[in-house]
């Protein structure tokens, strides 16, 4: 037994706007801006909502792959980080989107794996699928992908880490000042021997970060201490673990330690556990990020809280500001961390104690 054919072949066909329109009695270009969230504002809310429920009851689904292909420009954002397994991008990926999607965007999010080429590679398909914008936390400075950005004429806004191009907007962290206050924190408890760990310098936040911890040394309160840096390979847990192990090896001197992010100052307090150091008794410790559960450690971190939703969705404002007008200038916004004092720091140990990092007895027996 076969159905009807003509109720068939309309249950198979796809409707169209033109379906949408008929059925609500208006001009198609009426029901395009109805279905559409950045344009209607242009009609009324009654016809609008009209045309909603005409479109509803139809089935209609806008078809998103002719309209990019026709104007060249697609409902979906592209994002860009390093990492998808650094928790730092959490916040600042679900601040994007909700913010986008109130422009009725959808973002794709891809990661370049901290690699210039596969940046490049990202970039190139996002453009082929007509992204109508890139938010893009994965620059390094003088990073060949942001001419292929400008290129390519995608509004593009760089969050995070600010390619100090004189054409890509920005947010970002003030990462100089907040380093620099992390330097007098740990001042103010006594200590005179510091040591920074920095990642190699191809991004902004590793030297401006540098820039802060070179800024806390030369201040006043800060006359007869001694600095030191130390360069990581990496950014993760594994990479602070090593490093502090390194160190102790080494016969380390300093009484405070500020690690470029949160993972390597983890993975140093996994080491200093491990050698039976105490900290902050024997060794001072900070992070910078303060992610999620670094107040549940044992001892909770000390870390500069670098704010990753405010990140997010300011940058996204900056996006759709660009979008709706490529021709505004080019905007600097730089966001101000503050430093959040745990149980990782304290006053430094008395200068004459030999045994200063002798292994000691601690309740802290795990990170946790």
């Amino acid at each position: 037994m076969t159905g009807n054919s003509d109720t068939d072949q309309k249950k198979r066909s796809r409707v169209t706007i033109v379906d949408v329109a008929n059925s609500a009695g208006v001009h198609i270009s009426t029901a395009s801006r109805a279905l559409n969230p950045t344009s209607r504002h242009r009609i009324s809310s009654k016809v609008v909502k009209k045309i909603e429920k005409v479109a509803q009851q139809l089935g209609y689904r806008p078809n998103t792959l002719a309209s990019s292909l026709r104007t060249q420009k697609s409902g979906t954002i592209g994002l860009v980080v390093p990492s998808l397994s650094d928790p730092l991008f959490a916040p600042i990926i679900a601040s994007i989107e909700e913010r986008v999607a109130n422009d009725g965007y959808i973002t794709f999010v891809a990661s370049s794996d901290y690699k210039p080429d596969k940046l490049v590679s990202i970039i190139e398909r996002m453009g082929g699928q007509y992204v109508a914008g890139l938010i893009v936390a994965s620059f390094e400075l003088n990073d060949p992908s942001v001419e292929l950005c400008l290129k390519s004429g995608i509004p593009t806004v760089a969050v995070l880490r600010d390619p100090r191009h004189s054409l890509i907007s920005s947010v970002a962290m003030d990462d100089t000042a907040g380093v620099q206050a992390l330097v007098e924190h740990v001042l103010e408890l006594g200590h005179r021997d510091v040591v920074y760990i920095t990642p190699p310098l191809a991004a902004s936040t590793a030297q401006n970060r540098l820039a802060g911890f070179k800024a806390g040394a030369r201040l006043e309160k800060a006359a007869g201490c001694r600095f030191d840096v130390i360069e990581a390979r990496a950014y993760d847990v594994a990479e602070g673990e090593r490093i502090m192990r390194q160190m102790l090896a080494a016969g380390l001197k300093s009484t405070a330690v500020l690690a470029f992010n949160d993972l390597l100052a983890v993975g140093c307090l996994i080491a200093l556990k491990s050698a039976g150091i105490a900290c902050p008794e024997q060794i001072s410790l900070t992070g910078i990020n303060d992610l999620r559960f670094m107040d549940l450690l044992s001892p909770p971190l000390t870390s500069l809280h670098t704010a990753g939703r405010d990140l997010g969705f300011e940058s996204a404002e900056l996006l759709m500001s660009l979008i709706s007008n490529h021709s505004q200038p080019v905007k600097r916004v730089l966001l101000t961390p503050h430093v959040v004092v745990r149980g990782t720091t304290g006053l430094a140990p008395a200068p004459d104690r030999a045994d200063r990092l002798t292994p000691i007895r601690t309740d802290h027996d795990a990170v946790e």
